[in-house]
């Protein structure tokens, strides 16, 4: 699930992960932010991130994935839906964890630090938070000119890991596709190997593997909402729990 009503593309450049297990589909808001570039975006995003989720579970699918670093409504949406829900940021942030001991995440824009630093504390990692960088290019611009993207998370990702401390380095938006391994490569050319996480094929892969070993968030953690009216919102009928 994309969380904006831009139509970014991710299903189709990521079908290559796919296999007998693993089929992927591709939703995006039909309200809500062209872009998400703060919280105030990610509040505009929320109800339709829920009533997506609904809908995909009614229509069968075993996992979602909500293609934002920020995870708009992610909680909300494990608590409305039985199946996983993984959102890139928190799944990125949590394997840095494990493949380092510091890692640095490379921001779209100045406004974004301290949203990613809160979430950092939230998902209890802020010992293993480095640094958030900027490269302060606009979500809508990235597409626009990779080379120049490319030389600012080169430069950023350099300083992370040489003036913070960072062994891991997170690119900080979904747009940053397919860059992983050339900056790896970049890096490595100024002695500087450290692995470069993606996040939107790692966590699609993730969520694969909690649907093939039947596990989803606990129900205890998030549990499903009341039945009551929610004026003006048109939210999918929930799925019948068992």
């Amino acid at each position: 699930m994309v969380p904006t009503t831009t139509k970014f593309e991710f299903a189709g450049v990521l079908r290559h992960l796919e296999g007998p297990d693993l089929k992927l589909t591709q939703s995006h808001l039909s309200r809500g932010p062209a872009s998400i570039e703060s919280e105030f975006d990610e509040m505009f995003a929320g109800p339709e991130v829920v009533a997506e989720a609904i809908r995909a579970e009614n229509a069968g699918a075993d996992a979602i994935v909500i293609v934002c670093m920020g995870d708009p409504a992610l909680h909300p949406a494990r608590e409305a839906v039985t199946i996983p829900v993984l959102g890139i940021g928190e799944t990125a942030m949590h394997y840095a964890a494990m493949l380092g001991h510091k890692f640095s995440i490379l921001c779209t824009l100045d406004r974004r630090v301290a949203n990613y630093e809160t979430k950092a504390r939230i998902f209890g990692l802020e010992s293993k938070l480095a640094s958030v960088r900027p490269v302060n290019i606009p979500v809508l611009d990235i597409g626009g000119d990779h080379s120049t993207a490319l030389d600012r998370l080169v430069d950023a990702a350099a300083a992370a890991i040489v003036e913070d401390g960072a062994d891991v380095i997170v690119l900080g938006c979904g747009c940053f596709q397919d860059m992983d391994r050339i900056m790896e490569g970049q890096l490595r050319e100024r002695g500087l190997a450290v692995p470069v996480i993606d996040s939107p094929p790692l966590t699609i892969l993730s969520a694969a593997a909690l649907a093939r070993t039947r596990l989803t968030h606990s129900k205890h953690g998030y549990p499903t909402p009341p039945a009551k009216e929610r004026s003006g919102y048109e939210i999918p009928t929930l799925k019948e729990r068992g």
